[in-house]
């Protein structure tokens, strides 16, 4: 082999290497999450009570260069807090509002989206939800993030709590 030759087989094995070494820190090596809570519907049925609330707000998330993407024409959910949904938001969140990537989740119980609403952020990301009962819920929120990304959707979280039947209003943010 000539100089060339070295040099050239030196390169494709770096940038072999430097390959291997970003296609395996997008797999994740995180264990799969044992949930030890079953859906409860009983335990989630206050969200089917016609209640005297409203929970609205907007979402977003700001990139990194200071601009805003809305939760524009996307899904939010209103999801009642029960000790499964508890231990599922857990494992997704943390103690964070956004989505903990690489978390290998088992499939929702079937009836588990069955006991959520859900609605659809306006042009401005506005949403709202009406005649909500009173209870502790999660709200996720769905943006839509550009296609230069290899996911295209960002989910962020709230909590809330609504009490004697009065409104909430949130806003949340994503970073």
């Amino acid at each position: 082999m000539t100089g060339l030759d070295w040099r050239r087989a030196l390169v494709r094995l770096a940038t072999m290497l430097v390959v291997i070494a970003v296609v395996s820190g997008c797999v994740s090596t995180r264990a799969p999450v044992v949930l030890t809570a079953s859906f409860d519907a009983q335990a989630a049925s206050f969200i089917n009570a016609s209640g005297r609330a409203k929970v609205s707000g907007q979402a977003f998330v700001r990139r990194n260069n200071g601009k805003l993407l809305r939760a524009v024409g996307t899904d939010v959910f209103l999801i009642p807090r029960t000790a499964y949904a508890d231990e599922r938001i857990a494992a997704l969140y943390g103690s964070r509002n956004q989505l903990r990537w690489g978390v290998r989740m088992p499939d929702a119980d079937p009836l588990y989206e069955q006991y959520m609403r859900k609605t659809v952020a306006s042009s401005g990301g506005s949403f709202s939800f009406d005649r909500v009962a009173d209870g502790e819920y999660y709200v996720v929120a769905m943006i839509h993030l550009p296609s230069e990304v290899s996911f295209n959707q960002f989910p962020i979280l709230e909590r809330v709590n609504v009490q004697n039947g009065k409104s909430v209003r949130l806003v949340m943010r994503g970073y």
